[in-house]
């Protein structure tokens, strides 16, 4: 349970986040300046950098909020996820793949996807972060969640990593073919598709 001291913190970073994600929208990074994102969110330039030591991290994290936390983030309680049986199993990939998918699919997160690619050859170490932040972070869960089906008897994956890179690249397609190179008209993805892919993947799998 979080301290009053800690729920204040969290309240103050969603408030900078927050600021910081309508700036970055509207004016790309480069262009967002502190003084910024400070004013849109309320705070001081001392207390943005109270929590945010650059820019960067401040992107990344805009980013990784979306994905990591809160009831509708896709990634949210992965690491401690047990699950017992095939149809368990089908039924879990479904549920995160389409969280996964609607996220990756939406205007706002094809946006700050697209600073990010903008940024990478300026700041690398921005590529960097993000990659290791929510990529990477993302793989690691889902092949950690493979490696217990596999202690449960639930899979038989040789290579757990591979395994993971197959699932996330799945969906990576279609927010690379269907969004980023379909600016203006992202094409969500249909619950249809989410059932075959994770069929023909539980088929690798099991």
């Amino acid at each position: 349970m979080e301290t009053a001291k800690e729920e204040r913190a969290r309240a103050k970073r969603d408030q900078i986040r927050a600021g910081a994600r309508r700036v970055f929208l509207e004016r790309g990074f480069m262009r967002a300046s502190t003084n910024d994102i400070a004013a849109e969110a309320g705070v001081s330039k001392q207390t943005l950098y109270a929590y945010y030591a650059s820019k960067e991290d401040l992107l990344v994290d805009v980013l990784r909020q979306i994905v990591m936390e809160g009831p509708r983030a896709p990634l949210q309680g992965l690491e401690d996820l047990e699950v017992g049986s095939e149809e368990e199993l089908r039924e879990v990939l479904v549920e995160r793949l389409k969280g996964i998918a609607g996220i990756m699919m939406s205007a706002e997160y094809l946006a700050l996807i697209r600073i990010v690619i903008a940024e990478v050859p300026q700041l690398p170490g921005l590529g960097d972060l993000f990659r290791s932040t929510i990529p990477e972070k993302g793989i690691k869960l889902f092949s950690e969640l493979l490696e217990r089906t596999n202690a449960q008897g639930v899979t038989a994956v040789p290579d757990s990593e591979v395994a993971a890179r197959m699932l996330v690249g799945s969906i990576a397609t279609y927010a690379l073919l269907d969004g980023l190179l379909n600016p203006g008209n992202p094409r969500p993805l249909p619950d249809e598709r989410i059932h075959a892919i994770v069929n023909t993947y539980m088929k690798t799998i099991t």
